[in-house]
């Protein structure tokens, strides 16, 4: 009779080392092995882009909003008054990322999105109830703004899981969903408010974005599970390290610059076009029209940058974008100059918005950094937000449209030259030139 002892080979310290050696290598190499496209991943990423479509897509219409206030509800407001609502909005929408990007990271995906999607749409009917201009305040620049926050990050985050040497070009898919947003919804908004009023054209559209919540968590699975999947089980990410590397330094000081001055034109483009005289039809449309150009901004420069790097295409975007604001001198006079301007604007600076998610998760060294570096960058974008509109209208109305344009151009044209920073760096440290 064989003994038990016989039945089972002994481990000796050579095999238990092999054995641990091979776990470790598999383990490494999960970690590092990204799908690239299947069935799950660009399901993830039609899902993702519908709650791009109601979060980012909905901030792309603030224009309307200001509008309205400006001229029919809230008259005896200045500018920079109504332009702080927008702004707080973009704010937390962005700062929030602080907090949903490392949540995202252990794996709190659902929550995360149901919880902003209630919230979300929740505000859309407060908005609509509004009497004063504090009550506004309140539900589209904090409510809103927090419900698209706990959002926007996780998206962004969980296409990343699937994909790396493509990473580009469905980042740059998603993003389109704020492009699509912001080209429907201000002219649906537009055209219930003619039509009903603007108490029911906003809840019609909470309604439209509930949807849109629904549809995005039905389509979306998260790789590699479903519950409490984290993105590998190596340490925490360090946030101070972060900023010891003079690339991500430079680039995050750069998204404060150029964000810092991009979203100024954007929200006060449709008052820029009743002021110039532009008709009430084509009034609706200027802001769709910018937005739908950015769907060229969102998709062509990230499919460029899987081959050429997205840190060297947002530097050359922000660029552009800088520039085109300067158009904006002679082109705001006339109605045709001004659309014009609102085609190329939106398609370069779409390029920056969609190009700064793979910009930042280039320069994570593990997928478990990628939520955490994105929210932190998403802060500095929120921080920019928050004070660059306001700013902007302020000099509005103290020096006119020529010296706020000109000033949200030099902003962007000093975030460009730290863009440029950061891929230096960034190329210096990894040996080449694709960063």
């Amino acid at each position: 009779m064989t003994s038990q002892n016989e039945r089972s080979p002994t481990l000796v310290p050579q095999d238990i080392e092999k054995d641990n050696s091979t776990s470790l290598d598999h383990s490494k190499s999960a970690e590092h092995v990204f799908p690239e496209g299947g069935r799950d991943a660009w399901l993830t990423v039609l899902g993702s882009w519908f709650l791009v479509f109601g979060t980012f897509g909905t901030s792309n219409t603030f224009g309307v909003f200001q509008s309205y206030y400006l001229l029919e509800k809230y008259p005896g407001r200045g500018s920079s008054d109504i332009a702080w609502v927008g702004s707080l909005q973009l704010f937390l929408l962005f700062m929030m990322g602080g907090i949903s990007g490392p949540l995202f990271d252990k794996g709190h995906f659902y929550p995360l999105v149901a919880t902003g999607g209630a919230v979300h749409v929740f505000s859309f009917f407060m908005i609509s109830l509004c009497k004063r201009f504090w009550q506004t305040f309140l539900a589209q620049g904090v409510l809103e703004g927090m419900g698209m926050g706990l959002i926007f990050v996780p998206a962004l985050g969980v296409v990343s899981q699937y994909f790396k040497m493509r990473r580009g070009l469905a980042s740059g898919i998603v993003v389109t969903g704020s492009s699509a947003g912001g080209v429907v919804l201000p002219i649906m908004l537009n055209k219930l408010i003619a039509q009903h009023n603007f108490e029911r054209g906003v809840q019609y559209t909470g309604i439209l974005l509930a949807g849109c919540v629904v549809v995005g968590l039905a389509l979306i699975r998260p790789f590699g599970g479903v519950r409490g999947h984290k993105q590998s089980d190596g340490p925490e990410p360090d946030v101070k390290a972060f900023f010891k590397e003079p690339g991500y330094l430079a680039l995050f000081v750069g998204i404060f610059f150029v964000a810092w001055g991009v979203f100024f034109p954007i929200l006060f483009l449709q008052y820029f076009a009743e002021l110039n005289g532009t008709s009430e039809n084509l009034t609706f449309y200027m802001v769709a029209i910018l937005n739908g150009a950015s769907v060229i901004g969102r998709t062509l420069p990230n499919l460029i940058a899987d081959k050429f790097g997205a840190l060297n295409l947002i530097t050359i975007m922000s660029i552009l974008t800088s520039g085109i604001c300067f158009a904006f001198f002679g082109a705001a006079k006339s109605t045709a100059g001004l659309v014009v301007v609102a085609i190329f604007y939106g398609a370069f600076s779409g390029a920056f918005i969609s190009l700064m998610a793979p910009a930042v998760f280039s320069m994570a060294k593990s997928q478990q950094e990628v939520g955490t570096r994105m929210g932190i960058s998403m802060m500095a974008l929120g921080v920019a937000a928050l004070t660059g509109s306001p700013l902007g209208a302020a000099i509005l109305d103290a020096r006119g449209y020529g010296a706020s344009i000109a000033w949200s151009g030099a902003m962007g044209a000093v975030g460009s030259g730290l863009f440029a920073l950061a891929a230096f760096f960034t190329a210096r440290n990894k040996g080449q030139w694709k960063v």
